[in-house]
């Protein structure tokens, strides 16, 4: 456990550690290490006016954490030298949408797509990948935004990759 840590409700409403302003969690951590890394050697793969913007910054790292739940987009404004409201304008500007919003859809994309392979990924991996600390919470999210549970969703999406497989083999 982190020190600090306390049980707060994300946006979402499923429950997760916060940290306190003091403490990171390990991938927030990872994420103002790799800011950090881009800023020191521009030229690195990634386009000048990349690493320009701060929102197009938080974009890559949203998708790079797969939405990570554990992962405070004010800990990267505070390293990118920005505002939050002023980063929040941005973002919403840039890709019309919030950065919670955009947070939620990269964690219900990946998830799903863990969901659907073959053989199905265990559940407790899934969450533990996108930062839950617990199964429970990690179901209640899925379960709000799908309408079914993971196990449930995934089940059906590996029979209708199946039956899709068959279908155009067949062809």
């Amino acid at each position: 456990m982190f020190i600090g840590a306390s049980l707060a409700f994300c946006p979402e409403g499923t429950a997760v550690k916060s940290l306190s302003a003091g403490s990171l969690s390990p991938i927030e951590k990872e994420v103002i290490a790799e800011v950090r890394a881009l800023r020191a050697s521009p030229g690195s793969g990634f386009p000048a006016p990349f690493l320009e913007t701060p929102a197009r910054i938080v974009h890559h790292v949203i998708l790079a954490s797969h939405g990570n739940v554990q992962l405070r987009i004010a800990a990267v404004a505070r390293e990118l030298g920005v505002e939050m409201r002023t980063l929040e304008r941005a973002f919403a500007g840039e890709y019309n949408r919030t950065m919670v919003e955009y947070q939620v859809e990269v964690r219900l994309s990946f998830s799903r797509w863990m969901l659907s392979i073959f053989p199905p990924t265990k559940i407790g991996a899934i969450a533990a990948t996108l930062g839950y600390d617990r199964v429970q919470d990690f179901n209640r999210f899925f379960k709000k935004h799908m309408h079914e549970s993971p196990s449930e969703w995934g089940r059906k999406e590996r029979a209708r990759i199946r039956s899709e497989e068959k279908r155009t083999s067949f062809d």
